[in-house]
């Protein structure tokens, strides 16, 4: 990034000089007077790495073994501090709901059974409640195809014994 400007800066020299030149002269600027300026530009864009001198600026930023060594020992000392402090056991304070004490687990066990049985009961009255469904419509029709019987029958009796029917059916 630095280098980058100082061409940037190099280059507005040799524009500056240029066009001072031509406000002094009253001249237009010549192609040989440009390449000359930019050959100067080029030169003094010229520049080396000094390798030896980054590393040696980098190198206390850089962790060391040591460094690395030093901080896994404080931060485990530090963890197991933290660690120390978190209590084995906490003592409870009134009744808890839930299996703390045998009264409440008698009570939770009764309640369930409870609840068992009666879904079972309610199952049970059900099915006797379907089996009573099924032999009312059971009933339901032999009695229509009874009556079905009867009114069909009437019919074809009228249609074939008129008189019978007048003496039995007036």
């Amino acid at each position: 990034m630095q280098e980058l400007l100082q061409d940037i800066n190099a280059l507005r020299r040799g524009i500056e000089a240029l066009n001072k030149r031509s406000l002094e002269q009253g001249k237009p600027v010549s192609r040989a007077e440009l390449d000359e300026v930019l050959a100067k530009v080029k030169q003094e864009v010229r520049f080396t790495i000094d390798y030896k001198g980054v590393a040696e600026a980098i190198q206390p930023h850089l962790a060391t073994p040591a460094k690395v060594e030093t901080t896994l020992t404080t931060g485990t000392a530090q963890l197991q501090q933290v660690i120390a402090q978190i209590p084995r056991s906490v003592p409870v304070v009134g009744e808890v709901w839930g299996f703390t004490s045998v009264r409440l687990a008698l009570g939770v066990i009764v309640l369930l059974m409870g609840l068992i049985c009666l879904s079972t009961y309610l199952w049970k009255e059900r099915g006797v409640a379907e089996a009573q469904v099924a032999t009312l419509q059971q009933q339901q029709a032999q009695q229509k195809a009874s009556l079905d019987w009867l009114s069909k029958g009437y019919f074809d009796l009228k249609r074939d014994n008129p008189k019978a029917v007048k003496k039995y059916f007036p």
